[in-house]
């Protein structure tokens, strides 16, 4: 806008010097004209302005009404008395985190932790980012309801991501809250989404990037933690002591199967067969009565 004050006065200023000069039949009505060639030249930043990717322009007259938006990337032509207020369209990303100064820039900013209370009622400060994308047509709405995106992101995103987030974590326990932490995470980027998607904004990602309790909670954790260890470490062992002892018993059980078959196996008839073989096989053989007394001498 300034640029169409200044050119007009330089024109205006051309102007009058160029009658002037000439209605008094002087030289320097050429002299005159650069003002005004000067003042044309200042009109093109007034009438032309630029969309970059990932850019959406809004166009607001000058009695503040809107007159569209352009989301298309290279320059436009506008009115001089138009203004332009740009949204960024993507790579938006909220980050809290620790004890971080607030910041902010376009749809993007940094802030302190979130404190939440979870379902057991422990408080816990949680680490969170958010990135999230604009649907360019959304941005007349937008910038009508909530005026430049600076503002939008201090006033409604930075608060709604603090209050979701503490709205979910009340479904949670402390122990799901330390050990799952991916089940709070997926409940807040559902949560987000259905809410931010009516306003034209896309949920690309969250991460809770860290969940912090007091210390007493962490020491019971911790505790329960190494009692959970003890307790899994005695059923390992006793698993292994009855492996071992079901090993013996199968052992046992075969050896004591294998006897059985031999002895099944040695009739009378065997026997005597086996007896009868080793006797074939002897230098000397003496045969005598049952019951008999019989004296043999060998050689």
């Amino acid at each position: 806008m300034i640029w169409f004050v200044i050119s007009i006065i330089l024109l205006l200023f051309s102007s009058a010097v160029t009658c002037v000069a000439m209605s008094n039949n002087v030289k320097g009505a050429g002299i005159g004209l650069i003002p005004g060639l000067v003042g044309l030249l200042l009109l093109i930043p007034a009438c032309l302005y630029s969309v970059d990717v990932g850019e959406v322009a809004v166009i607001r007259n000058m009695g503040g009404s809107l007159a569209g938006h352009s989301e298309d990337a290279g320059f436009h032509w506008k009115t001089p008395w138009q203004s332009v207020i740009k949204y960024d369209t993507r790579n938006n990303l909220i980050n809290f985190y620790k004890d971080t100064d607030y910041k902010y820039d376009g749809g993007s900013a940094v802030g302190k932790q979130v404190t939440v209370n979870d379902k057991s009622g422990a408080s816990a400060d949680i680490d969170i980012q958010v990135n999230y994308s604009l649907d360019p047509s959304a941005a007349e709405y937008l910038y009508s309801e909530y005026g430049k995106q600076q503002t939008f992101t201090q006033n409604y995103i930075s608060n709604d991501l603090r209050s979701v987030a503490r709205e979910q974590s009340g479904r949670f326990d402390t122990l799901t809250m330390l050990t799952n932490r991916g089940e709070y995470t997926k409940a807040v980027q559902d949560a987000l989404a259905a809410k931010w998607r009516k306003i034209g904004l896309t949920v690309e990602q969250v991460s809770v990037q860290d969940v912090r309790y007091g210390e007493a909670i962490t020491k019971k954790y911790t505790e329960a933690q190494a009692a959970e260890i003890d307790k899994q470490k005695a059923l390992n062992e006793q698993q292994v002591a009855k492996t071992e002892a079901e090993t013996k018993k199968i052992k046992a059980q075969g050896e004591a199967d294998a006897n059985a078959v031999l002895n099944e196996s040695l009739t009378d008839n065997v026997l005597k067969q086996h007896y009868i073989d080793a006797l074939s096989n002897a230098d000397q053989l003496v045969v005598v009565p049952d019951g008999a007394d019989t004296l043999v001498q060998t050689k």
